[in-house]
């Protein structure tokens, strides 16, 4: 009983952490400025491109001051970054 109660311990931990670490997300210059040096070292074209497009988008909505927007285009550039 207490090896199943600590195996789903741990598979929360795992899949719960990608999403709380997406949460403190921050659109502004500095977050910004990281994701942009971030997209700068993804070696894939295509990923490259995209993280690219959504990062110019999120500069975008953070100049109209929407923070909602820009987060999910920050989102989407991270996931650009990440393998998959």
């Amino acid at each position: 009983m207490l090896n199943k109660a600590l195996v789903a311990a741990a598979m929360l931990t795992v899949i719960a952490s990608p999403v709380f670490a997406q949460a403190d997300i921050t659109c502004d210059q500095a977050g910004l400025t990281k994701l942009e040096t971030d997209v700068g070292q993804i070696t894939d074209s295509g990923r490259k491109e995209m993280a690219q497009k959504e990062l110019a988008m999120a500069k975008e909505a953070m100049a109209a001051n929407d923070q909602a927007k820009c987060k999910s285009h920050m989102e989407n550039a991270m996931k650009g970054k990440d393998p998959m």
